[in-house]
């Protein structure tokens, strides 16, 4: 397994206890329910496989019991370390939702056919989602709304847009 080949889910914040249970932090986007049996910790620039042998949430946090980490010292020696899972290991979603890391790498173009460049980034500000677009060497912000995406499929990494006149000049970062 390739770190590309996984996302982040999460971070390890420290240990909770003497038996290896560790306290994390999701992403936003991941479901609260457990849904991923392994999970990938890098350590010593390799990628170690888990299998998760208990999944909590208590009092709104959760909560990671990883078969092997068995004491405190096991579960301090992870602290701060970035959580990651298979994509294929997420829950599907329904017709027209999608994961954020699924755009990523997706091809924008306009409705008339003009291929612009492909997704970066996304930023979150409150409410608002931003794709970040890299046309021709420039990163442009596009708000992810139906009046501008007119059709996004991650299957075939393409979003189709239809950009208000003055959009992609204006939002040059």
């Amino acid at each position: 397994m390739k770190k590309v080949d996984l996302v982040s889910i999460g971070r390890i914040i420290r240990s909770e206890g003497t038996d290896g249970t560790l306290k994390i932090r999701l992403q936003p986007e991941v479901p609260r329910e457990p849904f991923f049996r392994k999970i990938y910790l890098e350590q010593e620039g390799e990628l170690r496989e888990y299998e998760v042998e208990s999944f909590r949430i208590d009092r709104n946090s959760p909560f990671l019991r990883l078969k092997g980490i068995d004491s405190l010292q096991e579960a301090e020696a992870l602290r701060g370390r970035e959580i990651l899972a298979r994509a294929e290991d997420f829950p599907v979603l329904e017709d027209g939702l999608y994961y954020d890391f699924q755009l990523l790498g997706c091809l924008v173009e306009t409705v008339d056919g003009r291929k612009l460049g492909q997704v970066v980034e996304l930023i979150t500000m409150g409410s608002a989602n931003l794709l970040v677009v890299e046309i021709a060497g420039k990163k442009v912000e596009i708000p992810l709304v139906a009046a501008v995406c007119r059709q996004i499929d991650p299957a075939a990494k393409i979003i189709i847009i239809d950009p208000p006149e003055g959009l992609l000049e204006l939002n040059e970062v």
